[in-house]
């Protein structure tokens, strides 16, 4: 991953040059965009492992276990949430950025696809952010072979 734009790019056409840096298509920023409905799915089987628990009875003989491990991961995952809060919308940014400045046939706007994300996340519609996410990595797929 470079720091310096490619020479291909202008400062009229991407906002945000020297601000984000610029990646390769090769590049892990599509990690960012793949743990957002990763993250959901792992969010929603410990709440419903949680529920179950409760409203089944285990939880009261294990009631200190319990009341314990969800000390902890709230926490962890609530802080989790909020780094893939900034960053969704940043690496949907860099990584349809550097997309569209290769030589495959689908050139995303980055501009759209950041506003796109960074919409879902500011409106708290993250279950949107799923959609855009899925979609975003499906097209990627389709033109670049991974993921």
């Amino acid at each position: 991953m470079s720091d310096s734009p490619p020479r291909n790019a202008s400062n009229d056409t991407d906002p945000l040059a020297g601000l984000l840096p610029h990646a390769e298509v090769s590049s892990r920023w599509w990690y960012w965009i793949a743990a957002v409905p990763l993250y959901v799915v792992v969010a929603a089987v410990g709440l419903i492992i949680f529920f179950i628990t409760v409203l089944t009875g285990v939880a009261i003989d294990i009631e200190f276990a319990v009341v314990g491990s969800w000390i902890i991961l709230i926490p962890v995952v609530g802080l989790s949430g909020v780094i893939m809060t900034v960053m969704f919308p940043v690496a949907i940014y860099i990584d349809s950025r550097a997309i569209s400045e290769s030589q495959y046939q689908w050139t995303p706007d980055s501009r759209i696809w950041g506003i796109a994300a960074l919409g879902t996340v500011i409106g708290s519609v993250f279950t949107l952010s799923i959609a855009v996410a899925l979609y975003y990595l499906y097209r990627r797929h389709n033109v670049v072979g991974t993921p």
